[in-house]
This record gives structure tokens, sequence and C-alpha cells, in this order.
């Protein structure tokens, strides 16, 4: 008896945990991704590799980040295998309980208790454990003493600004061994890679050459290959044509090629989108425009947020943030908002080039605080032209500028001797920007408000599942990994065996 065949489309934290538990269940699992495939040695040495850091294949670069800009949003995605856990910061946030209680989670659904235990879960499977920071522990008891540390400086903010309370070290998916050492597989009996101890270079964003950081090629790929599960790197699926009788066909090009010309035709029982909030969506919208699903819901696009993030630097040449992961601690000046402070490494991450200072300020001497906020706010992704388009959907506008995030730069500044800095398109173009895209693809009952139920399936396509952050359908006001990962927890639990 064959098994079933089930494609993958995208290899981040959706399409990773799919991989896996489907092999588990004993599916036929081929993970197709639009990215290269990175060894740790394959990242980037210096920002100015930026064929390694930057994907745009007609400028032959192949890198770990791919940029998009239209009239309202400025986007950073990561690609490879392993999608976003490639290029971002490895910081693992739950949101806050009242999260799960806002509009957009569909209220039949009790999400703050089933995915309790697949946070859980997804924190074992990514290693996530605390920062340690001077003078602190790993379990995240804080005496940071002395004048000088980017951490040191943002606990004094905490200080001035009255919340100090809400001071804390990052807790994040980083093997804290002994620094530069390669010790056995820490996490899975074995069954993982080699690790080598985190040794503080700051580089996180640009690729982990160390192998300190656990992105998913380390854990949930790993073992799902393992099982039996292929994955296709630099393959992008066009399209989704419903087979008669069942099953998909899902036509590919090879994504690098400076022509793109048509490649192989994949044929599956159940196909799973886990290509993010941008391809996912993106697929699901070409689509429809093309005739080929013209079924699906008209909520397509709606909802779609940028997790109000808003990056701002402080720089001054006499300042050193010192050593550490890219993201160590945090603040909260209120309710809504979490300020985290961002370090750049010896070297300056592509963001760095965005700044107005000169670039000799970056580096050791530069801080990054990245702001994340809670409130309501949205976009709706449209189709034209070929591409995706975006209109402001109900509620405030997406900012550019965060009061509560410029309160603790000010402080900030004012603490190391240094000054602020926006970002050009910020400044000059006034776009949103975001690195965490969330939303388009509503969870619900109603085919009319929502893409797919609360099992993930499309609505009118029960064999068409969506396990990525398209699904995430509010601002979490804090880093999305972890909760991408638990809802996929969640999914594919659900999953018959094969």
């Amino acid at each position: 008896m064959s098994r079933s065949g089930v494609v993958v489309v995208g290899s981040g934290f959706g399409g990773a945990v799919a991989a896996l538990r489907l092999a588990e269940k004993g599916y036929d699992v081929t993970v197709v991704e639009a990215g290269r495939r990175f060894a740790d040695a394959d990242f980037a040495r210096s920002p100015w590799q930026l064929h390694r850091l930057v994907w745009a294949p007609k400028l032959r670069m192949s890198g770990i980040v791919q940029v998009r800009a239209r009239r309202r949003l400025l986007t950073l995605t990561g690609i490879g295998v392993g999608g976003g856990s490639l290029a971002y910061a490895g910081v693992h946030y739950r949101p806050q309980p009242e999260i799960f209680r806002a509009p957009g989670w569909d209220p039949s659904v009790d999400w703050q208790t089933e995915l309790a235990p697949c946070y859980d879960l997804a924190e074992r499977m990514l290693g996530t454990t605390t920062v340690p920071l001077p003078d602190g522990d790993i379990d995240g008891d804080i005496d940071i003493d002395g004048d000088t540390g980017g951490d040191a400086a943002l606990r004094r903010v905490a200080d001035d600004l009255r919340v100090t309370d809400t001071f804390h070290p990052t807790r994040v998916g980083v093997y804290f061994g002994s620094p530069g050492v390669p010790a056995a597989d820490p996490y899975f009996a074995g069954r993982g890679p080699d690790r080598t101890g985190c040794t503080g270079c700051g580089h996180c964003l640009t690729g982990c050459r160390v192998g300190a950081k656990n992105t998913l090629v380390k854990n949930y790929l790993c073992l799902a290959e393992q099982l039996g599960a292929r994955i296709r790197p630099r393959t992008t699926v066009t399209s989704l044509h419903p087979r008669p009788g069942g099953g998909w066909r899902l036509p590919t090009v090879r994504s690098d090629a400076l022509i793109r010309r048509r490649g192989e035709t994949l044929e599956a029982d159940q196909v799973v989108l886990a290509a993010g909030a941008w391809g996912t969506v993106e697929l699901l919208h070409r689509c429809r425009a093309a005739g080929i699903l013209p079924g699906l819901s008209p909520a397509l696009g709606t909802g779609t947020r940028t997790n109000r993030e808003v990056p701002l630097a402080i720089s001054d040449p006499g300042a050193q943030v010192g050593p550490g992961v890219v993201i160590s601690s945090a603040l909260r000046p209120d309710d809504q908002t979490l300020v985290q402070l961002a370090r750049l490494g010896s070297k300056f991450h592509p963001l760095g080039a965005a700044f107005i200072p000169p670039v000799r300020r970056f580096g050791p001497h530069t801080a990054l605080l990245f702001a994340m906020e809670n409130a309501d706010s949205g976009l709706t992704s449209h189709y034209r032209w070929g591409r995706m388009t975006f209109r402001p959907g109900e509620g405030p506008a997406e900012p550019v500028s965060l009061a509560a995030a410029r309160a603790v730069a000010h402080r900030y500044a004012e603490n190391v001797g240094g000054r602020t800095h926006v970002l050009w398109w910020g400044r000059l173009l006034r776009l949103p920007f975001t690195a965490h895209l969330l939303g388009g693809c509503p969870l619900g009952d109603d085919p009319d408000t929502s893409v797919a139920d609360v099992h993930h399936r499309v609505h009118g396509h029960p064999d068409l599942h969506i396990v990525d952050a398209s699904a995430v359908p509010t601002n979490l006001g804090c880093n999305p990994a972890l909760t991408i990962t638990a809802m996929a927890e969640r999914a594919l639990a659900r999953w018959p065996t094969a």
C-alpha cells in the first residue's frame, strides 16, 4: 500500500513542523523551498558579501533575506532551507494572555488553553532558554552592575521610566555551551547535529556561522529528513491545480533562473501551504486571479498585519554595546509596547546601510532598539498586474513611529551619550516596516469571513492546508516565531496517521 503524498510549500516555522510531524505519521513528504540550502560556513563573513545576505536572483544574489517594497509597506522575509529561522534573531516569546481574546481569534476555540502544550513542545524542539546576562544567571535572575554595555544601559532606562519590573533577559533558541567549543547534540539524544557554544558575536541576523543558533535545519527539518522527508531547494511553486477526483498538481520553476522556464509538475494527495504571510497569500491570490481556485474566500488578504514594528538606532563612537546574542534584553514602557535591545555585532547588518549616520558608527558602537506594539491595525492585500499590493484595512494605520519607543530611545541615548537615528524609509518615505509580516488568511467557521477553518483547512478544499504566519490573526506585540510554531503543532496534531 503506497503512502499518502504531501507537498509542503515552504520550510519555515510552519513548514518545518509539517515536514516532521507528517513524516512521523507515515506520510510521504516533499518540502519545496524557493531558496537555497546553507551550511553554517556558507553564511556571510562580512556585510559586503551581499550575495550571501540578500535574495535577488536576477542580480546573482542568493542570500537569506528577501526585501520587498510596496506603496504602503516595506518587508524583510527569510528565504532558504529553514525559512525565517536563518535570518531571525532567535527570540522566543509567548504573547500576553489578553492577545488570545482579541478580535480575530475565532471564539469557538480556547486558543490560550489549546496552545499552551504546543508552546511547551515548540520550546523543547527549538531549544528555548534564557539569555545569560552579565552578573546574572541563565534562569533570569538579573543583577547588572557597572556603567558599560547595552543591557546595563537598557536597565537604567527601565529605572528612569519607572518600569524596572518589566526589564528582562530574552528567551532565545541558542545553544549556550562553552563558547566556540563543539559538542555532541544536546537536544535530541544524539539524533541532531553537533552544536557549538555561542560566542556572543551578535551576528545572528546575518546567519550564524558558529552553529549556536537553533535554526530549523538543526531540529525539525533534520529529524524530518532522517524519517524520509525530501527537501527540494531553489524551487518555486507557481500555482495549485485541483486534480479530478482529489489531490493536486503543482507546477514549479527554478527560483534562481534568470529566465524562468516551466519545471517539473509535482503531484500530491494533500498540500500544506507554509510559504509565509507573503508567499502563501500571494500564491492564493494568483490562483484566484487565474480562475484556478475561484471559490476562495473573499476574506483572502484581509487582516494583514505588520506587528506594528518600529526600529530606532542609537550610535556613539565612544560607547560599546558589548558582546552577546543579537537581542539580549527588553523592557515594556507600557502595557502594549515591547522594546528590545539589538546589537549589530562587529559588522553591521544590511539594515545598517539604511541608517542616516556614517558607516563608521555602526557595529559595536550602535544599538538598535526594536519596538513592537500589540494595538490593532491592519492592511488588506490585493493582486494587481501580477503582484501583491496593499490597501489600508479597518482601524488605525500602520505606524512609522511609536511614542513609547521614542521615549525609550531618547533615554537610552542620554545614558550612553549618543544620538538617535531614524531609518530612511521612515524619515523620507513614511513607509511602515516589518520583519514579521502576519495574517492574510483568517481562520474561522464562516467562509465569508475566513479563508480556512480552525483546523487550518481551506474552505471548500479540505486537502489544502495553511500552516504559517498568514494564519496569525492579530498583532502579537512580540516576536512571532514561537507562536507560528505552536499553531503549526496544534494543526498537525489533528492529522490522522497515514
